[in-house]
């Protein structure tokens, strides 16, 4: 029996439109070829330099050279292969101890580049305080995203947090950790508005030996109290008010003019509820003893008065909620 030329040709057509939808397939996937190796697929973001910078759409081997964007890759569940120097109790335990064996790549000072290199990153997380001729240096080993460290936005650390996980595709994961840390202020503001109520609030910190640092409100700190119905210290708000930044290193003796008129005092501690020796020293003074607040009782730690990000912000408000409850 012969067959027809159309039933010739019909299982040559199919053989021929698989091999096509294959190679089809094989363009599409994001990957290029390029000397035999593949890369992996990639998405173009731009830092907050302004940079338009190329990274991986799922990376693997993230180096973050300072700990504020080591905890927003640990609150955002990023795989973490080396890390900025730390102090301790700077973060919390359980971020300690789940990178406690994370390759440090930097001194207080300097990068060390080559520590960077040896890790193959494919994502290197660098603060916008690093220098050029650095940065130079670190986009020949992968892509750099510059995150925003200080400057007008500083007191903004949930952007700090939007940005790494804009460069890490981690979006989805920071709204839902913003929306869960909004809604526990609000929960916070109900819960404690008859205590919060007309309440003036400062917080203080120290970091040498006879010299206070002051917050002003639209600092870091104030974006966890004022929302709870705090108002803040007038006298500490025109303390800083001159500051390029409302934050201020002032002498010991000058105590009262800056928290004299506080209701609530906040001071700063470690994030594993230690004061530091500097703060200590402060509040053994007779002067910080006699002010309004410390002598009504109302005297709480807060943690890390500098925000790296919700781990630090819950942190803070487990300690201002358990302050809260012993308000008079």
């Amino acid at each position: 029996m012969t067959l027809s030329r159309n039933k010739v040709l019909a299982p040559l057509a199919a053989l021929l439109i698989a091999a096509l939808a294959l190679l089809a397939g094989c363009g599409s996937s994001g990957s290029e070829d390029k000397g035999g190796e593949s890369s992996a697929a990639t998405r173009t973001v731009k830092d907050a330099a302004g940079n338009e910078v190329q990274v991986p759409e799922d990376p693997q081997k993230v180096v973050s050279l300072h700990y504020a964007a080591t905890q927003s890759v640990y609150d955002l569940g990023v795989n973490l292969v080396g890390q900025g120097i730390f102090e301790e109790g700077a973060m919390t335990k359980e971020i300690q101890d789940k990178i406690g064996d994370v390759p440090v790549v930097t001194t207080q000072d300097e990068v060390q580049v080559e520590k960077v290199a040896q890790l193959e990153p494919d994502l290197i997380l660098a603060p916008n305080t690093t220098s050029d001729d650095v940065l130079k240096q670190l986009r020949e080993i992968g892509p750099v995203y510059v995150w925003t460290l200080r400057g007008d936005d500083r007191a903004n650390w949930e952007q700090r947090v939007e940005e790494v996980a804009d460069a890490t595709n981690k979006t989805d994961k920071y709204k839902e950790l913003k929306d869960q840390f909004s809604k526990r202020q609000q929960d916070m503001a109900s819960q404690y508005k008859d205590v919060i109520s007309g309440k003036s609030v400062g917080v203080v910190d120290a970091f040498e030996d006879n010299n206070f640092y002051a917050w002003g409100e639209k600092n870091m700190t104030g974006t966890l109290l004022t929302p709870l119905g705090f108002t803040w210290s007038k006298d500490e708000n025109a303390a800083v008010k001159d500051e390029k930044e409302p934050e201020k290193d002032v002498s010991n003796e000058k105590i009262g003019s800056v928290l004299g008129d506080a209701d609530v005092i906040f001071h700063g501690s470690t994030e594993q509820g230690k004061t530091t020796a500097p703060v200590e020293a402060l509040m053994k003074t007779s002067l910080y003893k006699n002010l309004k607040a410390v002598k009504a009782g109302n005297n709480f730690p807060i943690g890390k008065t500098t925000i790296a990000g919700f781990s630090d912000a819950n942190y803070s408000l487990d300690q201002i909620e358990a302050g809260l409850k012993k308000m008079k």
